[in-house]
């Protein structure tokens, strides 16, 4: 496993540049792993967040419905991706922007393995313009970076 998650934090370095990192989320437990590049984003320096609800807790409260409905649609079926934009708080006190994709890469019975990736909006650049190239990234391809991703985690 720690093999893998160097290689992945390669990948995030060498592709996502810092401003994007992947994750994957465990259901229904609720564990979560992700890219050491999340944690900077969110200033800080140890990982802090071992479950989905950590992160929840520092959304954004006028985002919360919209990104917990994002979610249950993708996970009951009614979208093929999970994609939503949310304001999520930094160590700091500020609320910063992400972009947020996956979609369940594995199930077996009641237990899914949700994968995707997380991007941060960085101001002063075209927010749609953002989001479409960095969901090409992942989606795009054969396979898909999100697809040889839930392969090697």
């Amino acid at each position: 496993m720690e093999n893998n998650s160097f290689k992945m934090e390669q990948f995030d370095m060498a592709v996502l540049n810092g401003t994007a990192t992947w994750w994957q989320m465990y259901l229904p437990s609720g564990e979560v792993f992700f890219g050491e590049a999340k944690t900077k984003m969110l200033g800080y320096t140890d990982n802090i967040f071992k479950n989905y609800q950590d992160f929840v807790n520092i959304v954004h409260p006028e985002d919360m419905e919209k990104v917990m409905q994002a979610m249950r649609d993708h996970l009951e079926g009614k979208t093929g991706l999970y994609k939503t934009t949310y304001r999520i708080k930094h160590k700091d006190g500020e609320y910063i922007n992400f972009y947020d994709c996956g979609q369940i890469t594995k199930r077996d019975g009641e237990n899914l393995v949700v994968s995707g990736f997380v991007m941060k909006i960085l101001d002063g650049i075209d927010v749609i313009e953002q989001m479409k190239d960095f969901k090409e990234l992942i989606l795009s391809g054969n396979p898909p970076i999100i697809e040889l991703f839930s392969k090697i985690k």
